[in-house]
């Protein structure tokens, strides 16, 4: 499967992003035998009582998850929210996949990236700020420090942070073309930003 567009309000563009579910595309009955596809809208991920997002058999649980907003702001929200996760409830599919695009409104999605290129595009937005030389980094341009990259975007202005292409994360149980596993049960987002920065991860 490719992984398909679906509408964004401008609320899920603000500067400080958070986690959403994705709808299932419906198809409807148009008027003179017409069809339409009917996208939905984006809604709210609300964490459980264990402050993890979960895939469930029923309710919201059964929707993917998804991240849209700039590299760094995604990359700030991980970092920010490290601790916590997605844990996946579905007893016959365990895993979790995760796949990084660019953010094309109300069209399909172009360009799937390894994860380990999520970074790169972080690092090249943030030298746009910074001195040179500020950021440390590994002969492939990955920060060898996820903290030092932390404190460098948390410094930044809004305006500064929400710079870029906007990028759309999705989380899912079930895999898509370009996906790649991150974890089977549970997965932290601290573990996805360590996954992102192994070279060998692709």
């Amino acid at each position: 499967m490719m992984l398909a567009a679906t509408v964004i309000t401008a609320t899920a563009q603000a500067s400080e992003i958070n986690m959403w579910r994705e709808p299932a595309p419906i198809v409807k009955e148009g008027k003179f035998f017409s069809v339409i596809q009917d996208r939905g809208t984006l809604q709210k991920a609300v964490k459980s009582s264990n402050n993890e997002f979960l895939f469930s058999e029923k309710g919201a649980g059964v929707k993917p998850l998804v991240l849209i907003g700039s590299p760094v702001e995604i990359f700030e929200y991980l970092k920010k929210n490290e601790t916590c996760g997605i844990e996946n409830h579905l007893q016959e599919i365990p895993e979790i996949y995760m796949g990084i695009t660019r953010y094309i409104p109300r069209k399909r999605f172009s360009g799937l990236f390894p994860l380990q290129d999520f970074l790169v595009q972080t690092l090249a937005q943030l030298l746009k700020f910074v001195p040179v030389g500020t950021v440390i980094t590994d002969a492939a341009g990955i920060p060898a420090d996820l903290k030092e990259l932390y404190s460098i975007t948390n410094s930044l202005k809004s305006t500064e942070k929400s710079a870029g292409d906007i990028l759309y994360v999705k989380f899912s149980y079930l895999p898509e073309y370009g996906m790649q596993k991150i974890g089977s049960r549970s997965v932290s987002f601290g573990r996805v930003l360590h996954l992102m920065q192994n070279k060998n991860y692709r």
